[in-house]
């Protein structure tokens, strides 16, 4: 994956997916990983594990790069046309948008929803409603202090969004995940399992 300003995009995004899964499992999601823990899978064999896995979801959670170090934002893609795909990666990206108002969100809205389109393998080689997001750029200072700080809220808004494709309501408890939100320690309910 990329790096940049002293981070490493697969613990980043290893930290987002295992935090973003066990919010799901939460919620009484079965959640199957590509991978828990530090080591390389290529992409098409992480489409066949999902596909072998049967979900009904893809999430593919990512951190961009690019070659200006000015560069900023969110990102959400899935495969061209309308597919299943536009629906899960309008849920997520919504709620992203709703949970984070001071980060640039680059929308793509020429098809009348928030994701671009691209023919990702690990998208275009699943067989269930697939999307990759990327979080803020790497290689930017201010983006990479807010990927250092912002793994959990990031995992709790894509979880949400997850959910609500799903048509599960997120649920609050008295368990408690200490959660850093657009700069501020805010301890925000756990989740209820169902």
């Amino acid at each position: 994956g990329a790096v940049g300003n002293g981070l490493k995009e697969k613990d980043i995004t290893l930290s987002i997916a295992l935090i973003c899964g066990s919010i799901l499992e939460a919620h009484g999601v079965e959640v199957g990983y590509t991978r828990t823990t530090d080591v390389f899978m290529d992409l098409t064999p992480r489409a066949d594990k999902a596909n072998k896995f049967k979900a009904d979801v893809f999430v593919s959670i990512h951190v961009n790069s690019a070659a200006s170090p000015t560069a900023t934002g969110l990102e959400i893609f899935t495969t061209p046309g309308q597919t299943k795909g536009d629906e899960l990666a309008t849920s997520i990206g919504e709620q992203l948008i709703k949970d984070f108002p001071d980060f640039t969100f680059r929308a793509d809205y020429s098809d009348g929803d928030v994701d671009k389109e691209a023919k990702f393998t690990v998208i275009t080689k699943t067989n269930m409603a697939a999307t990759l997001v990327e979080y803020m750029f790497i290689v930017n200072p201010k983006d990479a202090q807010i990927l250092k700080t912002h793994q959990q809220s990031f995992a709790l808004s894509t979880a949400k969004g997850i959910l609500n494709y799903l048509g599960i309501k997120y649920k609050e408890t008295a368990d408690t995940i200490k959660l850093e939100m657009l700069g501020q320690v805010r301890y925000i309910s756990g989740v209820h399992k169902n």
